[in-house]
C-alpha cells in the first residue's frame, strides 16, 4: 500500500499536537514538554480495495518524545462486517493486521471495521462502499518538462477517463525505484587485520559482495488528490503526480515509477483533501491556525469523546509502471551530479581504522598509500538494495 500508512500516521501525529518531533516528513526541534493523553489516541489506518487480496490494517499510538516511531498495537481483533460475513484478521508483525482469506471489495456492499483492542477497548467504523467497481489509469508517461518555478526535469502525468462518469473523486500513490551505480567503485576493500605496537594493520581484500549497481526505492511524500466535479466530463488529461527536478541523482541512469489511482467515495475525498490542508497549513505547532484533532469516520463504542485518528476507507484502485533513462530525454547532456561529493583522501593508522570499523569510507585505491571514498561514493548499499527488484526490467 506504498506509504499511506507511514505517511498518514505522521500526518495524523501533527494534527493532534506531536508535530514537535515531526513536521510532514522533516524533523523539527524538540519540544520539551508533555501533551496530556496523547499516547491514549489510537490510530488506524485501515483501506480496503477492490483488488481481490489479503486486505491490510495498522493499528498504533502517537510517537512518544524521544522516540522515532510510532507504537505498534498489539493484540488486537480486528474484523471487516460487510453486512453478510466477518474477515477476521491475524496479527503478522507488531500492529500490522491482514485478513485471513483474500476478499476484494464489491459494489453494492456495505463495509464496516471493527476493533477491540488488547485493553478491551471497542471501536466501529461508519458503514462505507465501493464507490465503483473498477478504474482505470488510461496512460501513464513521461515527460520533459518545467515546472511552476522555472525548474528543468521530469514530469510524471496521468490520463484517465471514465465514460460513466462516476468516478469523479482521485488519490494517487506512488513508488518509484532507480538504479544506483557507484561512481569510485572498486572491486577491492580495506580490512583491519590486527592492532600492533607500530599501530594497526591492513589488508586489501576482494569485494565480497554486489556494492557497484544497486537500487534505491521513494515513495510519495504528501497527500495528493483531485477531482472532476468542475470539469466536463470525468477526465484527467496529463495529470502531473510527479516531478523531478533534472539534478536529482536519481535520474542519472535508468528510472521507474509505479503510480497506484484510488477512486474514493465523497467522503474519503473531503477527509484527504482537509487532511492535506491542514497538514501544510502552518510552519510551527505554535502558529495561530494550528488546527488540533481532524476527526475520522472510526468512533469508539464506550466512550463517544475519544478521539480516534484515521480513516476507514473503500476504493478502487488501478496501477501502471513505466521506466526511462537519462539518455531517452536528456541525450549527450551532463548527468546530474551524484548524492554527494566524491573526493578520495589518503588515510592511515588510526584515522583508516576509525574509517574501516564505523564504515564511513571504502577503499578507492593504493596509488602510493590507501586512498579512500565515502561509503555512498564507493558502496552503492549505502543508498540501496543490491539485490535486482523482481519487476525490473533493463
Amino acid at each position: 500500500m506504498y506509504s499511506s500508512y507511514r505517511n498518514l500516521e505522521k500526518f495524523f501525529l501533527r494534527l493532534v499536537g506531536v508535530a514537535v518531533l515531526f513536521l510532514l516528513f522533516g524533523c523539527t526541534e524538540p519540544f520539551q514538554g508533555e501533551v496530556a493523553g496523547l499516547e491514549e489516541i489510537l490510530v488506524v489506518n485501515a483501506l480496503i480495495t477492490n483488488e481481490n487480496k489479503q486486505q491490510e490494517v495498522r493499528l498504533t499510538r502517537p510517537y512518544r518524545f524521544g522516540e522515532d516511531a510510532p507504537i505498534a498495537e498489539e493484540n488486537a481483533t480486528v474484523g471487516i462486517d460487510d453486512g453478510t460475513q466477518q474477515f477476521g484478521f491475524e496479527e503478522v508483525e507488531p500492529g500490522k493486521y491482514v485478513s485471513n482469506v483474500p476478499f476484494a471489495a464489491e459494489t453494492g456492499k456495505s463495509y464496516s471495521l471493527l476493533i477491540t483492542t488488547e485493553n478491551g477497548r471497542s471501536y466501529r467504523s461508519a458503514t462505507m462502499q465501493l464507490p465503483v467497481s473498477n478504474t482505470t489509469i488510461d496512460n501513464l508517461y513521461a515527460e520533459r518538462t518545467t515546472n511552476d518555478q522555472g525548474d528543468q526535469g521530469m514530469g510524471i502525468f496521468v490520463d484517465t477517463f471514465d465514460p460513466s462518469g462516476a468516478s469523479k473523486y482521485y488519490r494517487y500513490e506512488y513508488q518509484e525505484t532507480f538504479k544506483i551505480i557507484a561512481p569510485f567503485w572498486s572491486p577491492q576493500d580495506v580490512v583491519f587485520v590486527i592492532q600492533l605496537s607500530t599501530g594497526p594493520a591492513f589488508d586489501v581484500i576482494r569485494r565480497e559482495r554486489e556494492e557497484r549497481i544497486c537500487y534505491g526505492s521513494d515513495r510519495e511524500k504528501v497527500i495528493n488528490v483531485v477531482n472532476t466535479l468542475n470539469l466536463g466530463e470525468d477526465r484527467l488529461t496529463a495529470y502531473n503526480v510527479r516531478f523531478i527536478d533534472r539534478n536529482n541523482y536519481i535520474l542519472t541512469h535508468r528510472y521507474s515509477i509505479s503510480v497506484r489511482q484510488y477512486v474514493q467515495t465523497p467522503e474519503a475525498f473531503s477527509y484527504y483533501e482537509t487532511l492535506k490542508g491542514l497538514s501544510q497549513s502552518s510552519t510551527t505547532v505554535f502558529s495561530e491556525d494550528q488546527p488540533g484533532f481532524l476527526a475520522g469516520n472510526i468512533f469508539s463504542l464506550e466512550n463517544e469523546n475519544e478521539n480516534v485518528a484515521g480513516f476507514f476507507e473503500v476504493a478502487a484502485v488501478a496501477e501502471k509502471r513505466i521506466f526511462f533513462n537519462w539518455e531517452d530525454f536528456f541525450p549527450g547532456e551532463e548527468l546530474p551530479p551524484y548524492f554527494q561529493n566524491c573526493l578520495p583522501t589518503a588515510q592511515s593508522g588510526e584515522d583508516l581504522k576509525t574509517s574501516v570499523q564505523r564504515e564511513t569510507r571504502v577503499f578507492f585505491d593504493n596509488n602510493g598509500g590507501i586512498r579512500t571514498v565515502a561509503r555512498a561514493c564507493g558502496d552503492c548499499t549505502a543508498l540501496g538494495s543490491n539485490k535486482v527488484p523482481e519487476f525490473w526490467v533493463e
